[in-house]
């Protein structure tokens, strides 16, 4: 699964124009609404006049041709794509901080910069039980309307969104005897540094198109009560009464003849649209086996977008045989292609610890593709891994320290009972020798002292011990040893 960090702004295509006449007595000309996101699927309530599943969903638009720097107030509502120009729609739940409900229509506000532009606003809507609005199969679309701030906001939509919003049939007793507008779902487990970011889930990989769904996702406090027909994994997330970790995701999907591809991109965005980070996966089957394109009604697909290395590693200099502990220091581990030239497919930076323990997360690895496993230490030997290794469910464990063997052409050296990665290639030319002598000992002629490269030993000075190990490995000829 491949990540992509963006830190540009993307400009979706104009939908549609309206001449509208403000409280101000101007006339807007080429005034004009952009859907930027829009998803393609809801959930349906699940009774008669009840909605013990609500699932929000969030949109996020764009108006130009207004006053320049002029503050706004906009609301938004979402009809059935049958209902007249003139209506809002009907029957809604909007939940706009996800702790209140505020009636029908979602009411935001906004200044317009110096092109009387709003700039990107997201808005959160939340079907309610609505019997004739939101069960499974109906189609909607977004109203929208808009006045300057202390103005009255006609009753009539300034603009008829273009982009269609189905809803599936998601609650525990089905709402249609067919089959065809089933839906399930997916929990996500997202970094914490997305925690909060809008999540857009598409079925291709380009991110063209309107999205499966978005949301957001989960913030690191829980806000709102559970909804009893929603599944426990997902209902913390759509509803942030649990106890799912911040990042997490959820998100509806239909399933079946509607869903052929499965999930192969997701985005996630800031509040200017500006895209964070991506992650694509080219077949809709993710690291840790989930395959998006054969879920079942009401199924709960959990999806990792990352694959986790469990590693075991000790440094030669930071390791202490006699009290079996080693000095925590950062280490880079390199996952490359097993076949020749052995192309860097992925990487990942942690802490081995105490222990030598580390776990390292990958965004661009597959279930039973072999790869090797490079250690990248900043003061030792590169050191590759006896053979190409796989991961399955989006797991791998790899011990360097229990045998010789496990590093290609045993390039490793004992010291008490474990084998530990080469210390001394200071300026890391792949091999120990008289430049990094050098370098130590004139660091230990200046009585350099910190956390600096030539200290070995990870005792914050350089000295003659990191001077001993260092001239052990150049006279011994150590070198990097690879495919």
């Amino acid at each position: 699964m491949k990540k992509t960090i963006y830190q540009s702004v993307f400009i979706t295509a104009i939908l549609f124009s309206f001449l509208i006449t403000g409280n101000s007595g101007k006339i807007f000309a080429d005034t004009l609404l952009v859907e930027k996101v829009v998803p393609q699927f809801i959930g349906s309530k699940t009774a008669s006049g009840t909605n013990n599943a609500r699932t929000p969903f969030a949109v996020c638009l764009q108006i130009t041709g207004l006053l320049p720097n002029t503050a706004y107030d906009v609301q938004i509502g979402i009809g059935l794509i049958t209902d007249a120009v003139t209506s809002f729609g009907a029957g809604n739940v909007w939940n706009r901080n996800r702790n209140a409900f505020t009636g029908q229509r979602d009411t935001l506000a906004f200044t317009t910069d110096g092109n009387g532009d709003s700039g990107p606003f997201w808005s959160f809507i939340q079907p309610t039980g609505n019997g004739s609005r939101f069960d499974a199969g109906q189609v909607h679309n977004l109203r929208i309307g808009y006045a300057i701030t202390g103005g009255s906001i006609s009753g009539n939509p300034a603009f008829i969104g273009s982009k269609q919003i189905t809803a599936l049939d998601i609650p525990a007793t089905a709402r249609t005897v067919t089959a065809a507008d089933d839906g399930a779902f997916i929990k996500g487990t997202g970094f914490i540094n997305e925690s909060g970011k809008y999540v857009l889930l598409y079925n291709n990989v380009s991110g063209s198109g309107n999205p499966v769904y978005s949301y957001q996702t989960r913030n690191s406090t829980a806000t709102n009560t559970t909804q009893s027909d929603l599944p426990v994994s997902v209902n913390d997330v759509f509803l942030q009464s649990g106890t799912s970790a911040a990042g997490d995701f959820a998100a509806i999907v239909p399933i079946g003849a509607n869903n052929p591809n499965g999930i192969r991109r997701i985005e996630f965005r800031n509040a200017d649209y500006s895209l964070f980070s991506s992650y694509t996966d080219a077949d809709g089957i993710f690291p840790n086996g989930t395959n998006t394109k054969t879920l079942l009604r009401r199924e709960v697909g959990i999806i990792n977008i990352f694959s986790t290395l469990n590693l075991k590693s000790y440094i030669e200099g930071l390791y202490d045989n006699v009290n079996n502990i080693m000095t925590s220091d950062t280490a880079i581990i390199e996952l490359r292609n097993n076949i020749s030239p052995f192309n860097l497919i992925d990487q990942s930076k942690d802490i081995l610890d105490a222990n030598g323990n580390g776990s390292f997360n990958f965004n661009n690895t597959s279930n039973g593709t072999p790869y090797y496993i490079v250690v990248n230490h900043r003061n030792s030997i590169n050191t590759w891994s006896a053979s190409a290794v796989s991961f399955s469910s989006g797991l791998m464990n790899y011990d360097f320290s229990d045998a010789s063997s496990k590093a290609y052409g045993n390039n490793m050296t004992l010291k008490g009972s474990k084998y530990c990665i080469y210390s001394g290639d200071v300026n890391k030319d792949e091999t120990v020798d008289a430049s990094d002598i050098s370098s130590i000992d004139n660091d230990a002629n200046n009585s350099v002292s910190g956390y600096v490269n030539t200290d070995l030993t990870g005792d914050d000075f350089v000295d003659a011990q990191d001077l001993s190990v260092v001239d052990n490995n150049a006279t011994l000829g150590v070198s990097t040893v690879a495919p």
